[in-house]
């Protein structure tokens, strides 16, 4: 019996990447990647990983009289079924073990600040599900428009249609604060990211502060604060805007994003 090198190694990416995909949804941290919808097509590829792995172990060693003859084999391959590690081979299994290697020994953050401010924060015109009425009086008779992670998306939706009907609403939410180039000098928001599939799709959305520059917002500090909502005309939109009244800094949510 020999050692089949080629076939160890992919035996050993398949062990590796069914193991990494587990350990990320035991910890929870796959939701910081992908939607949770999506949750089971990935436990669906960890098992699918472990099982190649079974098949691929009786492949690892082979008898000796089975053995190819690669006399006549060049650097770049056999065009028989080689067991050999040519560079050929090498270069593929380096390009399969390439996202491997970034997960395992590369860290990684949430979005934040920085990332909403170079993707662009969004605080009208956001493209959402057409609303009726209903939605717009149920959010009305709210004495506290409190932006959870369910209602979210919904009524940032709403209130980007129409933030002239909700001025005067008191708001609470939770975010992320930043400071947009864009924006005033000084003048921060208040931001979270919605995904929608996966966090490649990730869009930052959120409101403008019309009197950030009374509190101490730290970039990229979480925070739940109190306001009131106010509508800013800027290049021909009206766009809602908090009169912050309150806040209070906060831990970073364990699920930072807004699934919609």
């Amino acid at each position: 019996m020999t050692l089949q090198k080629r076939q160890a190694i992919k035996a050993l990416i398949l062990l590796v990447f069914a193991s990494f995909i587990f350990i990320l949804h035991q910890s929870g941290e796959m939701t910081n990647f992908i939607h949770p919808n999506y949750l089971h097509f990935s436990q669906f590829a960890s098992v699918l990983f472990l099982i190649l792995f079974f098949f691929q172990v009786p492949r690892i060693f082979r008898p000796l009289d089975a053995e190819t003859d690669h006399t006549y084999c060049s650097s770049w391959g056999c065009h028989h079924e080689e067991e050999g590690l040519s560079i050929k081979s090498i270069l593929s299994i380096g390009i399969i073990t390439v996202p491997l290697l970034t997960g395992l020994m590369m860290p990684y953050k949430t979005f934040g600040a920085e990332e909403a401010v170079k993707r662009g924060i969004q605080y009208a015109g956001l493209d959402q599900k057409k609303l009726g009425d209903s939605d717009i009086k149920s959010m009305l008779s709210l004495p506290v428009i409190r932006f959870d992670d369910i209602g979210f998306a919904n009524y940032m939706g709403i209130l980007s249609e129409y933030p002239e009907v909700f001025e005067g609403k008191m708001i609470e939410i939770e975010g992320f604060i930043a400071e947009d180039q864009f924006v005033t000098k000084k003048q921060k928001v208040i931001a979270r990211f919605q995904v929608t599939h996966c966090v490649a799709d990730a869009h930052a959305s959120g409101f403008k502060l019309e009197n950030s520059n009374e509190f101490h917002l730290t970039n990229n500090t979480w925070v739940r604060m109190k306001g009131t909502l106010k509508v800013k005309e800027e290049s021909q939109n009206y766009i809602p805007v908090i009169h912050v009244n309150s806040v209070e800094t906060i831990d970073t949510p364990k699920n930072p994003y807004i699934f919609s």
